[in-house]
């Protein structure tokens, strides 16, 4: 459990944003028409082919494992939603040193297809900042002078950038930052403007939680652009996103493994889930009762803030599964048929809506085979869930009556 600062005033300055669904282009597998696109799909290969992982906004840090199947010194090719920018640099915190050095060869895409990100980066990326606008809640504080002086500007999620007029209340001048629990800010010396489109954003540094009284004598007073990550899910105890709280990554958490043990079991009230992830929120977190659906009441929530205070929900929370979307490999494999027969499809790690369900298709699977991990499997992909079960290792040659030949959504954790 940790204490969030309350930060000062002048969020009225930021800019909310919403999350893009309309107009991208399929990724990974075929995308019915207004099923909510990730922020952002990379490839290990050229032109869109080899492993692919889909993110949403925040920093992935070859250094922290978060860069997924693509892995370090693997990406060559990026899909980007519209509305959302990518930086993408060679070092991630390990070589590049949180808050001191930097990040190497960094350049910024677009909305759109980029079929190479480039020869200095091609198979050398090893940090990913996914952004949109800022958002309204603050992760950090930029001051104008250094030890925390000076004008200030509350940062949310999201990118700032003085091409824009976002850095206008600093007089374009960033020279400390503060940094909330859980939160990360990539600064660069370059924006869209001053970089252009797919061009060198120019020195980089990556700046963790804490108090970071200078940026550094090469960039004070240079910061064109500030892109500001943060937690996937925020899950709290009490209503308005108050009380103990606790961050999650991308993966499902259960209450019987220990992994919500911050916020606790059946204490959760509030939920925030970050611009461009879907959340599965369970009362249960079961794998007994087969085809009894175990996990009880489910609901999916999609980007914002969701008050549980007076429905079933509330205080009663024990599985929490958040993603972007999905990702190649085959931690699990959905059969048509049972006892593992018939058509199958391979799933890696993330989020898979009816539209997503590539061969087995939906409302046709019978069995699973787990290789690792764990799955969520629902009777359906909106908001009411309907039956969900919890899938672990292992193989299950029946998914039960209640989701047979009825299942529209998968969750995959590694």
């Amino acid at each position: 459990m940790r204490a969030r600062q309350s930060l000062a005033a002048g969020a009225a300055i930021l800019v909310a944003f919403a999350w893009a669904h309309a107009g991208a282009s399929p990724v990974g597998r075929a995308a019915a028409a207004g099923t909510a696109t990730p922020p952002l799909v990379a490839y290990a290969g050229k032109a869109f082919g080899g492993d692919w992982q889909s993110y949403g906004t925040g920093v992935f840090d070859s250094a922290r494992g978060e860069l997924g199947t693509v892995g370090d010194d693997e990406l060559s090719s990026l899909r980007v939603a519209p509305g959302y920018r990518v930086a993408a640099c060679a070092d991630g915190g390990t070589d590049g040193r949180v808050d001191e050095g930097d990040l190497g060869e960094c350049r910024l895409f677009g909305p759109g297809d980029h079929d190479r990100v480039d020869k200095d980066l091609d198979d050398k990326t090893s940090l990913l900042a996914v952004f949109g606008g800022p958002s309204r809640h603050p992760g950090a504080t930029a001051y104008q002078g250094p030890g925390f002086t000076g004008a200030d500007l509350p940062l949310g999620v999201g990118g700032f950038e003085a091409a824009t007029g976002a850095l206008d209340r600093l007089g374009a001048a960033v020279s400390s930052l503060a940094v909330e629990s859980g939160y990360r800010v990539l600064a660069c010396d370059n924006d869209t403007v001053s970089a252009g489109s797919d061009a060198d954003l120019g020195l980089c540094r990556l700046f963790g939680p804490g108090r970071h009284s200078s940026v550094g004598d090469d960039l004070q007073r240079k910061v064109s652009l500030l892109a500001v990550g943060g937690p996937a899910l925020i899950a709290t105890g009490d209503a308005g996103m108050a009380g103990p709280a606790q961050d999650f990554g991308p993966g499902i958490h259960q209450a019987l493994t220990g992994e919500l043990s911050q916020v606790g079991n059946d204490t959760i009230t509030s939920l925030r889930v970050a611009d461009g992830y879907r959340a599965i929120a369970c009362e249960d977190d079961r794998t007994d009762l087969i085809g009894e659906g175990d996990l009880g009441l489910c609901r999916l929530y999609g980007p914002g803030d969701r008050d549980l205070s007076g429905g079933r929900l509330n205080d009663a929370v024990s599985l929490l599964a958040v993603y972007p979307g999905g990702a190649s490999g085959d931690s699990v494999l959905a059969y048509a048929d049972r006892d593992l027969n018939g058509t199958s499809a391979p799933f890696g790690p993330g989020w898979y809506p009816a539209a997503d369900l590539g061969k087995v298709g939906n409302d046709t699977a019978s069995s699973l085979r787990v290789r690792s991990g764990r799955a969520v499997a629902c009777e359906h992909d909106r908001e009411k869930l309907g039956t969900c079960r919890l899938f672990t290792s292992g193989d299950h040659p029946f998914v039960g009556p209640s989701l047979n030949d009825r299942l529209s959504l998968l969750a995959v954790a590694p």
